[in-house]
C-alpha cells in the first residue's frame, strides 16, 4: 500500500470509524483522539496489512483503543469515587447509602475486566444489548449470557465482602 491508497482509505473510512467510536465513547473529543491514533497505527502497519483486511483492522484497532481508554478512566473514576465515598463517610458514618456505594464500588473494582467492561457499557454508558453486541463484535445472546455471569460474579463478590466485614 502506498500513501495515495492510505489517503483513499482515510477518506472512505474516517466518518464510519468516528461514528463507531462515538457509540462506544459517547464523547466527541475522545472519539476524535482515538480516531487519530487508529489511523496513525494503520499508517505505520499498512505495509503488513492485506488490502482485503484493512477495514477489519481499523474497526478492531478502534475498538481496542476505545476500551483501553474506558478501562483507564474507570480505574481513575473508581479511585476518585472511593476518595469521595471516604470523605462522605467521614462526614456521616451512619448514612447507609454511603455504605452501599462503598461496597458496590469495591466489588466492581474486583471484577475481571471482561465483566467490568460489560457492566460499564450497560449501566454507566446506558447501552442496549444490541449496542453492546455491536461494540464488542458479538451476538446479543452472547452479551445476555455474559451479563448474567457478570452480575452473578458481582453478587458473589459483594456477598463475600459482606461476610468478611460482618462482626459477630
Amino acid at each position: 500500500m502506498d500513501k495515495i491508497e492510505f489517503e483513499f482509505i482515510l477518506r472512505e473510512n474516517n466518518r464510519r470509524i468516528l461514528n463507531y467510536l462515538l457509540k462506544i465513547l459517547r464523547n466527541q473529543e475522545d472519539a476524535e483522539d482515538i480516531l487519530q491514533d487508529v489511523f496513525m497505527s494503520f499508517y505505520h502497519k499498512m505495509e503488513n496489512i492485506n488490502e482485503n483486511a484493512y477495514r477489519s483492522y481499523l474497526y478492531k484497532t478502534a475498538y481496542n483503543k476505545a476500551l483501553n481508554l474506558i478501562k483507564s478512566r474507570k480505574k481513575k473514576k473508581i479511585l476518585t469515587q472511593e476518595q469521595m465515598i471516604y470523605k462522605e463517610t467521614q462526614k456521616d458514618e451512619q448514612n447507609p447509602n454511603n455504605e452501599k456505594n462503598e461496597i458496590l464500588k469495591k466489588a466492581f473494582s474486583k471484577l475481571p475486566p471482561k465483566y467490568a467492561v460489560l457492566l460499564e457499557l450497560q449501566f454507566y454508558q446506558k447501552m442496549s444489548y444490541k449496542e453492546i453486541a455491536k461494540t464488542l463484535s458479538t451476538t446479543i445472546s452472547a452479551v445476555d449470557s455474559k451479563l448474567v455471569r457478570a452480575k452473578k460474579k458481582l453478587k458473589k463478590i459483594i456477598s463475600q465482602d459482606m461476610k468478611e466485614n460482618f462482626v459477630f
